[in-house]
């Protein structure tokens, strides 16, 4: 079915007037049509946002002829809003919220044709939510000889800016060439994971030790680290330095531990290998990278070695690691625990390079 619009006796005058209209002719109609058409405009009812992750852009989307299109569920299936620098509004939402400071140009999609706009959203003031830049560890349980992990492997590396300046990923190897002892037990590191975990094999990835992520797609995992961030705002933030001893053999790790509310805290660390060729391998390019070489006993829970912190207050650790001769593919983390329910939740985690330094990031 289709609309009529009728045009009102003053435009028709005005339009007599100029000469462009015959007024011994049938008064003209415009027809609109019932499916919405482009142009598309885009919209928002505010232009600057907390980045509290609780303040939210509403958006709107017109199309040719000034009509709203987000309030039916059924065109929402068809339009994605999506900004330039990789922030999306979750499918079917019209709203976003942000926990990253910066400028975000959006523009929406009907049926995968662009909208004529973009609508410019700044967000601020991250600092007074979150002091400290915020990490999430991505724990992968995998193995070598696993064509579904090579799935995974491309979706870590797939998922936006966003996400992975906000995560670090941890390789945790299951039953192969590459798989270390867990401390404490008779099983390696990966198998202890995904039996702790509830997995079903490899591959099992779960972040912060709170959440197992099955779909093996880039939006999964930048969606679900979001949430984390926006969920657990980091408490404590981490200075990490790692040094080669060579005439020890050894990686002498040093991490201070700031906290910005006070707390409960247990400190943790884990060698990683990178930029390794395994030609056995099921990676379509044959690398693996940040392949957990050694690891403290608290790498999934609580140690005895909690330490209670005044806000503001902080801590050092430190911690001795075989390394030998070759540290060039070496790199470090350090991760902060704290309690979550009946177990432990990590709250912050930072990586550095063998020989290199990391100072405590800030967000503004």
């Amino acid at each position: 079915m289709k609309r009529i619009l009728y045009i009102t006796a003053s435009v028709l005058m005005a339009a007599a007037c100029s000469g462009n209209i015959d007024p011994d002719n049938e008064i003209p109609q415009e027809e609109i049509p019932e499916e919405f058409t482009a142009p598309f405009t885009l919209s928002a009812d505010k232009t600057e946002v907390e980045a509290s992750g609780q303040d939210y852009v509403t958006f709107s989307l017109k199309d040719a002829y000034d009509r709203e299109m987000l309030t039916d569920k059924n065109i929402l299936q068809s339009v994605n809003i999506v900004s330039e620098e990789g922030q999306r509004v979750a499918r079917m939402e019209t709203t976003a919220r942000f926990i990253t400071n910066g400028t975000y140009n959006f523009y929406a999609t009907y049926k995968g044709r662009e909208c004529e706009n973009k609508v410019q959203i700044t967000a601020k003031n991250r600092g007074k939510y979150e002091k400290f830049h915020k990490n999430v560890a991505i724990y992968k349980a995998t193995a070598t000889w696993c064509g579904p992990c090579a799935y995974m492997t491309r979706a870590l590396a797939g998922m936006n800016d966003d996400a992975k300046n906000h995560s670090v990923e941890l390789c945790w190897h299951y039953q192969d060439e590459l798989a270390v002892p867990s401390p404490g037990s008779q099983y390696d590191c990966g198998t202890v994971l995904v039996s702790y975990f509830g997995g079903s094999g490899v591959p099992t990835v779960v972040l912060d030790l709170q959440e197992m992520v099955i779909e093996k797609a880039a939006s999964a995992l930048e969606n679900a680290i979001w949430n984390l961030r926006a969920e657990y705002p980091a408490t404590s933030g981490i200075k990490l330095s790692a040094a080669h001893n060579a005439g020890n053999g050894t990686i002498d790790i040093e991490a201070e531990l700031t906290s910005s509310t006070g707390g409960e805290y247990d400190l943790g660390f884990a060698v990683l290998l990178n930029d390794q060729i395994i030609p056995s391998g099921t990676n379509d390019d044959g690398k693996y990278s940040h392949i957990v070489r050694a690891a403290s006993g608290n790498y999934y829970m609580y140690s005895s070695q909690i330490r209670t912190v005044e806000k503001d207050g902080s801590f050092t650790q430190t911690q001795s690691v075989p390394a030998g001769d070759d540290v060039r593919n070496l790199s470090v983390v350090a991760f902060s625990l704290v309690k979550q329910g009946n177990g432990a939740r990590i709250d912050n985690i930072v990586e550095v390079k063998v020989g290199d330094t990391k100072d405590y990031v800030y967000n503004e």
